[in-house]
């Protein structure tokens, strides 16, 4: 969980700090999959004060378990997103562009890992080179070769393919 201790931005001379935090993030549901993180966080911020208004800025990365949307096989995925959320010790609603907190410790966690989802790609491909899977059969054509025989011709070409035949009767 990442949380940060705005006390200490009360007893600093300084109207910022800066935290690096290496944390474990909990898991999440994303379209239905559950995505994890199957190591560390590191967080890169500057926390900053503006009145009763708290200023969290800086960076988050690390890596996240991802299925590639071609082979269907887990991959991780190095992420690295911007991070910018303002808190008020204010009540929330609806019309505040704040962030409300109560105390003296802000649980950023819900928000970075908003700020990671934003990030992500819309199409997670474990690698260019990846061929996925067989459209006849399922077979996962990274992992070895399927029997089946591709036969299948766009109606709009097959006068090419009749042509062809005529050139080479062998096929």
């Amino acid at each position: 969980m990442l949380r940060l201790d705005v006390e200490i931005l009360k007893k600093i001379p300084s109207d910022f700090i800066r935290f690096e935090l290496l944390e474990e993030l909990p898991s999440f549901e994303l379209h239905g999959e559950i995505l994890h993180f199957p190591s560390p966080v590191k967080a890169s911020l500057l926390v900053s004060k503006n009145g009763p208004t708290i200023i969290v800025e800086g960076s988050v990365s690390g890596r996240i378990k991802l299925i590639c949307d071609r082979c269907l096989e887990p991959f991780d995925f190095f992420f690295e997103a911007p991070v910018k959320e303002c808190y008020a010790h204010t009540p929330n609603n609806s019309e505040s562009e704040f962030v409300s907190y109560s105390g003296d410790v802000i649980d950023i966690t819900s928000d970075v890992i908003n700020d990671i989802i934003l990030s992500l790609p819309m199409k997670s491909i474990c690698g260019e080179e990846c061929r996925g899977l067989c459209a006849k059969c399922g077979c996962n054509l990274n992992k070895g070769h399927c029997n089946c025989k591709n036969d299948d011709i766009d109606p709009r070409l097959s006068v090419l393919q009749t042509f062809v035949r005529k050139m080479n009767p062998e096929h």
